[in-house]
């Protein structure tokens, strides 16, 4: 008689398990091109938010132990080789941004969603600061500052339709959400 062993998963269990591990990386990813997609000529602007800020931001607080630090670098990696500029600034700001709200974490985690988009504030005003502050370096001089405050105005505005849609593929997607 053959003898099944009961804490065998199936292929699609294994499938499943593997997609529910990686799904905020793809969703990372996913943000990664969406910034690429010309929205502001909709509303006359080339402006775009951070779409990946706000996915690194969102699974830093809510669960970052599936979104860890390399996979926030390489989603910095895939934006920066994609948009032509500076290699390595987005992995760079996106991997300090992500230590800075991984050690204050508690401060927002289980608090309000006001509590949770301010926090969201902060840290968009931290990364666009440290991103002005390396462009800056890089080129030797102070470069105006007025696109990336607009960009991070921009992001941290529609930071709670992305969270909305975040806080559903948790509950649905994920386990333990």
């Amino acid at each position: 008689m053959v003898r099944l062993d009961p804490y065998s998963p199936t292929p699609a269990a294994r499938a499943g398990r593997i997609f529910m591990t990686v799904a905020p990386f793809v969703m990372g990813l996913a943000c990664v091109l969406l910034s690429f997609v010309p929205f502001g000529r909709i509303f006359g602007s080339s402006l775009t938010p951070a779409f990946a800020l706000m996915a690194i931001y969102y699974w830093a607080i809510v669960r970052p132990e599936m979104f860890p630090p390399l996979a926030v670098f390489a989603v910095g990696l895939v934006f920066d080789l994609l948009s032509g500029g500076i290699i390595g600034l987005w992995a760079f700001v996106y991997v300090v941004t992500y230590t800075v709200v991984i050690s204050q974490r508690t401060l927002v985690v289980n608090a309000p969603f006001s509590v949770f988009w301010l926090g969201f504030l902060a840290v968009a005003t931290f990364a666009g600061a440290l991103a002005w502050a390396v462009v800056s370096i890089f080129y030797g001089m102070p470069v105006p500052p007025s696109s990336l405050v607009q960009h991070m105005v921009l992001t941290v505005a529609v930071f709670p339709v992305f969270a909305m849609i975040f806080g559903r593929v948790q509950t649905r997607v994920l386990p333990g959400g």
